[in-house]
């Protein structure tokens, strides 16, 4: 009898960091669950923390596919009696984490960046960023950082990371590179950064931004405009820019890439020939998308106020599916092939398990539990302080939702700042600032997750020029705020 044959596909070794992340996961997870009580943490709260810590380690190598680590709530949660269909005490329906807006509002984004790629638009309009800005490796990583950096400013961080991506894939494709290639990494990974470090610079940069001013103004009844917004954020976005070019540039060592002479580029778009009709509409809808997502709080939702980026986002890839570009044909903008082919379903159940993770360490009281446990803050010097409050904050962001951690340390730190005698001002930017410096998971922000699904970057891709870019933004930020930012604001 012949003996049963693996498929080719099937032969490769499971790597031994995903076996070790498979059973530590498990030991780990077992083991909180099972230790006495945590002072302070509701019981609850410790199957939660548990749960977490599992996602965390198999997210991290990669134990079992990372969009199955997502789905994880759905199955323990129901069964360590901490939340499932029904709405419990918590207030928390799982499933519906995974319908959550951003998750909506990406599945649209997806959609419109597979109706680019249908009609050949991406290599047009990589061509011509390609040749604005030069053809070295190191100035095409800086045009994409910094176009992403100003876009950032204006419309949340998650959109102008979803407009970047498709036109950097692009360009990867354009120049040969592959995912092994440093440059290919290096340009991917640039996209979400600075998208993160230009939503800092202003108040609309992004929703935790707005929350958290909110909260401040509601805490201490004292208003925080744009501008004072502006005087804070940007000092820190402006240095935080060439960090980033500068560690991923030498991590990935793209001066080494080789990616031909300009003259190459002149010759591929005298290739491509005019535009067809359905690149041009596929052009004329891009434009209106980005004038919309740019102006849509004082325009649309002026007249439909219930309209936000996620409807502006599932609209523009729906109305692909009636703009006709050939009637008799039969042929339209968007298939639905083409599109179910376009969607990352690995990213699209990974920002849900997010998520549901950040509102279950919302509910359960274990955002508050790390945060109550930072009363030793009040011995220490104002700038060591900040450091402090810097680094767990930001290590916290990278396994919760930058909105959960800016709402459940606010109240406290305010408290805390209100009693010890310090301006509670200072404290709070830098819980609301840091909160938004998630650079080590896919699951730290959705432009993390965007970009992870690209395909172009691994896990550990991320968590190796993340590290590096936490360690200098825990120094960087407080340190940018208190000698930048303190002297041009009347708020510190």
């Amino acid at each position: 009898m012949s003996q049963l044959q693996t498929p080719p596909d099937q032969k490769a070794a499971y790597p031994r960091y995903k076996l070790i992340g498979l059973f530590l996961g498990i030991l780990v997870f077992a083991v909180i669950l099972l230790i006495p009580s945590l002072p302070g943490l509701p019981r609850v709260g410790q199957s939660v923390l548990a749960l977490v810590a599992l996602m965390v380690v198999w997210w991290v190598t990669e134990a079992i596919p990372i969009g199955m680590t997502a789905l994880l709530p759905l199955v323990l949660c129901p069964i360590l009696g901490i939340a499932g269909k029904k709405v419990t005490e918590l207030d928390i329906n799982l499933y519906t984490s995974y319908a959550d807006p951003s998750v909506m509002m990406c599945l649209g984004i997806f959609m419109f960046s597979a109706c680019i790629v249908k009609w050949g638009l991406h290599k047009r309009i990589a061509l011509h960023v390609v040749k604005l800005v030069g053809g070295k490796p190191t100035r095409i990583i800086l045009g994409f950082l910094l176009a992403t950096t100003v876009i950032s400013m204006c419309i949340s961080n998650t959109t102008a990371t979803a407009m970047m991506l498709p036109l950097a894939a692009a360009l990867v494709m354009q120049l040969g590179l592959t995912m092994q290639d440093g440059m290919a990494k290096a340009l991917v990974l640039a996209i979400p950064y600075d998208a993160s470090a230009g939503g800092l610079a202003t108040l609309i940069g992004s929703g935790t931004n707005v929350s958290g001013v909110a909260l401040m103004q509601e805490l201490s009844g004292q208003e925080v405009t744009f501008f004072e917004w502006l005087k804070i954020g940007l000092p820190v976005t402006i240095v935080l820019m060439p960090v980033i070019w500068l560690i991923l540039c030498k991590l990935f060592k793209v001066k080494e890439t080789k990616v031909g002479d300009s003259s190459v580029i002149d010759d591929e778009l005298s290739a491509l020939g005019p535009m067809s009709r359905g690149e041009k509409m596929v052009l004329v809808i891009f434009i209106l998308a980005m004038l919309t997502f740019m102006t849509r709080k004082y325009t649309i939702s002026a007249l439909f106020p219930l309209v936000t980026d996620e409807t502006v986002a599932v609209i523009m890839g729906l109305i692909l599916f009636v703009i006709p570009v050939d009637l008799k044909s039969g042929v339209f903008l968007l298939d639905i092939k083409t599109a179910i082919n376009g969607i990352s379903w690995n990213t699209f159940l990974l920002l849900g398990g997010a998520t549901c993770m950040g509102q279950l360490m919302s509910k359960t009281g274990i955002a508050e539990w790390i945060a109550d446990g930072m009363g030793f803050l009040s011995s220490m010097p104002t700038i060591v302080m900040l450091l402090v409050l810097g680094t767990i904050v930001m290590l916290l962001t990278e396994v919760c939702t930058n909105l959960v951690v800016a709402v459940a340390f606010l109240p406290m730190i305010y408290g805390l700042a209100v009693t010890l005698g310090f301006n509670p001002f200072l404290m709070m930017f830098v819980v609301t600032l840091g909160a938004g410096c998630a650079w080590m998971m896919p699951t730290g922000t959705p432009p993390n997750a965007l970009a992870f699904g690209t395909g172009y970057i691994e896990i550990k891709d991320m968590v190796r020029a993340g590290l590096i870019l936490k360690v200098c933004t825990i120094i960087l930020l407080p340190v940018a705020m208190y000698l930048i930012s303190m002297p041009l604001t009347s708020l510190f």
